[in-house]
């Protein structure tokens, strides 16, 4: 089993400490199985309560993984290598 880290680094993240993930860090790793980021992706949508603060904190600090609903990559939609995530 993977650990699991959960640092809230910027005092402006505290929201952090109340989405549904929290927690969970290995399901929303760009190295995680697909099945495992759909998963997450399913979370995220039906019961996050801070969807759009951490869209804007995936998109500021270019997260690499499932984050908001999203599976980034470098900043960048998965999948759509001309799209930025910002």
């Amino acid at each position: 089993m993977r650990p699991t880290l959960t640092v809230i680094v910027d005092p402006a993240d505290r929201w952090m400490s109340r989405a549904a993930c929290i927690g969970q860090a290995p399901s929303y790793d760009e190295t995680a199985p697909r099945w495992e980021q759909r998963k997450a992706r399913d979370l995220c949508l039906r019961t996050c309560p801070v969807l759009a603060e951490c869209r804007d904190w995936a998109r500021r600090t270019k997260y690499t993984g499932t984050a908001a609903g999203e599976t980034l990559l470098h900043g960048r939609r998965r999948g759509h290598p001309n799209s930025a995530a910002s």
